[in-house]
C-alpha cells in the first residue's frame, strides 16, 4: 500500500484528502494543531515554522508528498511577511532536505501571476504582487529546482472543512445565510472554482503518474463570485435576498486581482480527463453541504 505524508492535515484541502484516502493508502497527515475530527490514524503535530523536519523522516517513509499547508490569509501574509514566506515558501525547501529523492506535490495558487492575468497556463511568468503569491511563488522555484520528482499544482478550490474551526469561501457563503446575515459577493472577480472532491480525484491520478513539472487543475469554466455564490445558495434553497453584489475595492493596501482564471488545457490533454464546469463545482458543494 502506498504510504503518503499529507501537510496541513487541519485545512480544508489536507482534512478532506486524509479522510478520503485513508482507507485506500497508509496515510500520514501532520499539521500544526489537531480537531476532533480528525481522521487520520497517524498524525503528528508539525509546526513548519520552527520544528526539526528531520523528525517527520524517523516517523515515515512516504512514497509521495502532498504538501497543503499553508497560511492561505492574504491579510494575514501582507502584514507577517516573514512568517508567510517561512511557512509557504522555505518549508518546500526544508521538506526536499529531508526527503530528496521523494515525489513532492506542491499546492500552489492562481496567486503567482501578475494581477488580472486572464486564462493564466502553465508557460505565463509568474509576477506576484501580493506576500501570499510571492510566498506561494518561492515555493514553487524550489518545487522546480531542487527536485527532479516535484510537481507544482496550481488550482482554486472550494469545499467544505471537515476542521469547525476554519471556514473556507463556500462554507461562509452558506453558513452567513444559514445564520441570516447579509453579504456583498463581487460580480466583477473571476475564478475557476472545482470542488475539493474532484480536485483530490485528479492528484490521485498525478501521483500515480508521470506528469509535467507545472499543471493547473480547476474547473473548467469561468465564474463571477457573485454568480457562483447566488446559484450556490439558491440550489441550497437559501435566502438570496441576502446576497448583494459588490465591486472589488482597489483602495485597500492589499492589490487585488480582478481575474483569478487558470487554463486547463494541458492537464486535460495529457490526463484525457474532463474537468467539472460550472454545474458540477456547484452541484458537488450541495451535495457535501446537506
Amino acid at each position: 500500500m502506498k504510504k503518503i505524508l499529507i501537510t496541513g492535515a487541519s485545512g480544508m484541502l489536507g482534512a478532506s484528502l486524509v479522510d478520503l484516502w485513508k482507507n485506500k493508502y497508509d496515510i500520514f497527515a501532520t499539521a500544526s494543531s489537531d480537531f476532533l475530527e480528525n481522521s487520520s490514524n497517524n498524525f503528528k503535530k508539525l509546526d513548519l515554522r520552527s520544528e526539526n523536519y528531520q523528525t517527520l523522516s524517523k516517523w515515515v517513509k512516504p512514497d509521495v508528498i502532498i504538501h497543503c499547508a499553508a497560511l492561505t490569509s492574504h491579510e494575514f501574509c501582507q502584514t507577517n511577511p516573514k512568517e508567510a514566506m517561512t511557512v509557504n515558501g522555505e518549508s518546500v525547501r526544508r521538506l526536499i532536505e529531508v526527503f530528496p529523492k521523494i515525489k513532492l506535490i506542491f499546492i500552489s495558487s492562481d496567486a503567482v501571476f501578475p494581477i488580472n492575468t486572464h486564462l493564466a497556463n502553465e508557460k505565463t511568468m509568474t509576477s506576484p504582487v501580493t506576500v501570499y503569491g510571492k510566498s506561494k511563488e518561492l515555493g514553487e522555484k524550489y518545487t522546480l529546482s531542487m527536485t527532479e520528482n516535484g510537481c507544482v499544482v496550481r488550482t482554486t478550490i472550494v469545499g467544505k472543512n471537515i476542521n469547525p474551526q476554519k471556514q473556507g469561501f463556500a462554507g461562509w457563503v452558506i453558513n452567513s445565510l444559514k445564520n441570516n446575515r447579509k453579504i456583498n459577493l463581487y460580480k466583477d472577480v473571476l475564478f475557476t472554482p472545482i470542488s475539493i472532491w474532484d480536485f483530490a480525484n485528479e492528484l490521485e491520478w498525478i501521483f500515480n503518474n508521470q506528469v509535467p513539472k507545472v499543471l493547473h487543475v480547476a474547473g473548467s469554466e469561468i465564474a463571477n463570485k457573485y454568480t457562483f455564490g447566488l446559484e450556490l445558495c439558491k440550489k441550497m434553497k437559501l435566502n438570496t435576498g441576502l446576497i448583494s453584489s459588490s465591486r472589488l475595492d482597489l483602495s485597500t493596501k492589499i492589490m487585488r486581482s480582478h481575474d483569478q482564471s487558470l487554463y486547463c488545457g494541458l492537464y486535460q490533454k495529457i490526463s484525457g480527463h474532463d474537468l467539472p464546469d460550472f454545474k458540477d463545482t456547484i452541484r458537488s458543494l450541495c451535495n457535501h453541504f446537506k
